[in-house]
């Protein structure tokens, strides 16, 4: 906190941030890095590191990118020890730079970096290993589970084997599954078959053996399966969950908690035996290391197939690759996904959808419970039990990821959706794509996937993994060079220096418009609200200078939207100007950028004429409301102006000023609370919020 603050309090100085200190720089992050390997013990080849130098950004990228660059450079040279330089120097050297940078947000860190100061012998735990070592055989895990033989005659039988040998030598049941059936061939007269139709989904009747699932669903079972134990030495297992309160076409969860627990029961008591008995595996596989991860994916991306593969294209830059280097899906997980692919050439990215009950995980369970080589967490079993948006998100970006798409799982509003990488095959521009959206567009979506472009990482907004993909459109090297300058930044400010905020946004911009790692650590900078607005302007200049054609519109105008946004974010956390006069030149500048911060806008209103402006103005934008062309077109614009309406309320003090002055904007709706749509009334959605502000 003390850096900060001296930061803060030092005065501004324009850095040289031109192409020589960005490699000056790198040099000195470089000097030092390798100062740090020798002061371990550690020893890198003499070709290794000048291959690093050899490529100007492939040595921004290693040494300038991350404010420790030491765990990135280990981790490169530790995959090359086990995947050999022909992988790591190679064809997948953009992958190998992605997993190195991962490697060094995903590694534990400590109060101090280790790599830094402290303890040097026990930071060697903290760092990829580069010792001398054979190369890695990659090796594919089998079934990990060790079958029982329930029967045995050498000892006795306890609990879980009668409860197995119930289920496995009792007589197959008949069930009725979903199954797909061709329409039959029809034939031309000279006795050529016609194309067939599309298949149909039908439901057959079919015999298997008895699982766990078969018994909860079952009244009569419960009471056959609870003699057989008694028979068998073990009266206390007993099952009552009525007939069919969990079956295997179970849509609705059940309402009563007594029963809800006598099903979770039932689930654990046949998980356990299914455990113990080697039918289901104990714990889920291990995740892969880094290296075994890339070789699988190196693996796959050399094998010769006759359907298209790879899907997503091998020489892509470094920072598309991340979101498939955090993969961490244990192999025997991803092997079996991949082989389906390689017979079949096909894949699925969505599962069976089943309703309320996915969101009780003791009843979806139950409803499905049976052996499978695979544990809970696997794709395999949700696949087999199925679920709701988490579940079909999740099946979604692990499939991707497992044929070498980079993808991620996004929240949305009470929903969960993916997104993933790709290139256009007319333009060979690399975007960010949504899929599986229900509640809003990129806008209202946030990456699960950490965004690693800074010194923070964690989850951000879709629109800041677009921006990496239109920032590689521009140019790798320009791209890379603005997350060096964003380390160089945060290097003075830790020094204590005061950086000129708008100067250093101007020089990322004038690099590549999409530096948004850069921009976000000026506006994070600021100090007060009109640096934090001249941080917004140099932005502004940079992207009217900079913008160009052969962008996406859409996604650039979220970009742009999205900056603008974090500043007025910003200056909402700062305390606001000082005088009518300093306010009065804010709020011209917010209504000028489109200011979207109810809070902000109700602070700065008050500033310039108190409650009475504050009233005015909200009066003002209900008249705008009602009067623009988006509110006929659907409620998505009243359920945005419910949520400003509701963000201006909490900034009125007591419950009955806040009443009146609900009722007063209520009363300009008057004749005008309902929408059509499709040609039906419809409350409209900021009525009923304003309805309920009122007291009504």
């Amino acid at each position: 906190m003390a850096t900060a603050v001296a930061a803060q309090t030092q005065p501004s100085v324009s850095l040289p941030w031109t192409q020589a200190a960005i490699e000056q720089f790198v040099q000195g992050q470089r000097e030092r890095t390798l100062a740090a390997v020798a002061s371990r013990g550690l020893e890198l080849p003499a070709d290794f590191v000048a291959w690093i130098d050899r490529d100007p950004v492939r040595q921004a990228t290693v040494y300038g990118c991350r404010r420790e660059p030491l765990p990135v450079l280990l981790m490169l040279r530790s995959l090359e020890i086990d995947l050999g330089a022909e992988v790591v120097r190679g064809e997948f050297e953009p992958q190998a730079l992605a997993f190195a940078m991962h490697a060094a947000y995903a590694a534990p860190r400590a109060a101090a970096s280790p790599w830094n100061d402290g303890d040097h012998a026990a930071a060697l735990d903290w760092l990829p290993d580069v010792t001398p070592r054979p190369p890695l055989e990659l090796s594919i895990p089998g079934d990990p589970r060790r079958w029982v033989d329930t029967k045995a005659a050498d000892r006795v039988l306890d609990r879980d084997d009668h409860i197995v040998n119930f289920l496995e030598d009792h007589a197959p049941i008949e069930v009725e599954v979903e199954a797909e059936e061709l329409p039959p061939l029809e034939y031309d007269e000279r006795g050529v078959a016609k194309p067939r139709g599309k298949a149909r989904k039908v439901k057959q009747k079919v015999l298997r053996g008895l699982v766990g699932a078969d018994v909860i669903a079952s009244a009569s079972l419960q009471r056959e399966f609870g003699a057989y134990l008694a028979a068998r030495g073990h009266p206390e297992v007993q099952i009552d969950c009525g007939e069919r309160a969990v079956h295997w076409f179970a849509t609705e969860a059940v309402g009563d908690p007594a029963l809800r627990q006598r099903i979770a029961a039932a689930h654990e008591l046949f998980v356990t035996a299914y455990r113990n008995k080697g039918r289901l595996p104990q714990e889920r596989d291990r995740a892969p290391t880094a290296a075994e991860s890339l070789a699988w994916f190196v693996r796959n991306a050399r094998t010769v197939l006759p359907h298209r593969y790879p899907l997503f294209p091998l020489q892509a830059p470094w920072p598309l690759w991340l979101m498939l280097a955090a993969d961490d899906q244990p192999l025997r997980e991803r092997e079996a996904i991949w082989q389906e692919f390689v017979a079949t050439g096909t894949f699925r990215t969505y599962g069976e959808y089943i309703g309320g009950i996915a969101q009780q995980f003791d009843m979806q369970s139950a409803r499905r419970v049976a052996p499978l080589a695979f544990a809970y967490g696997s794709i395999q079993m949700m696949w087999k039990d199925g679920g709701v948006c988490g579940t079909m998100g999740n099946i979604g970006a692990r499939t991707y990821r497992i044929l070498g798409v980079p993808a991620s799982t996004a929240g949305q509003p009470g929903h969960c959706a993916i997104v993933y990488f790709e290139q256009d095959a007319k333009t060979g521009r690399f975007r960010c794509r949504g899929g599986q959206y229900a509640t809003g567009g990129d806008e209202v979506t946030t990456v699960h996937a950490g965004w690693h472009y800074d010194d923070v990482g964690g989850r951000r907004p879709m629109v800041f993994h677009q921006s990496v993909a239109m920032g590689v459109n521009r140019g790798l090297d320009a791209f890379v060079r603005t997350l060096v300058l964003r380390r160089m930044f945060d290097a003075a400010r830790a020094r204590g220096e005061g950086v000129d905020g708008p100067a250093f946004v101007a020089a990322a911009m004038a690099l590549n418009p999409f530096a948004l790692a850069a921009v976000v650590g000026a506006i994070e900078a600021a100090a007060d609200a009109p640096a934090a607005m001249a941080v917004l302007a140099a932005f502004e200049a940079g992207w009217h200078a900079q913008s160009r054609s052969d962008d996406r519109s859409e996604d650039t105008a979220l970009y742009a939207a999205t900056v603008r946004d974090l500043v007025h974010a910003r200056v909402l956390a700062l305390p606001a100007p000082v005088g009518k006069a300093a306010n009065e030149a804010l709020l011209a500048a917010l209504e000028r950028q489109g200011c979207a911060d109810a809070l902000l806008l109700a602070r700065t209103w008050r500033a310039v004429g108190g409650e009475g402006e504050f009233g005015a103005r909200t009066k003002a934008a209900v008249v705008a409301y009602l009067g623009s062309a988006e509110r006929s077109k659907g409620k998505r614009a009243g359920e945005q102006f419910a949520a400003r309406l509701s963000a201006w309320a909490k900034t009125v003090s007591g419950r009955e000023p806040r009443r009146a002055w609900a009722a007063l904007l209520l009363g300009e709706f008057v004749g005008r609370e309902q929408l059509q749509l499709r040609g039906k009334p419809v409350l409209d959605p900021a009525v009923e919020r304003l309805r309920k502000l009122a007291g009504e």
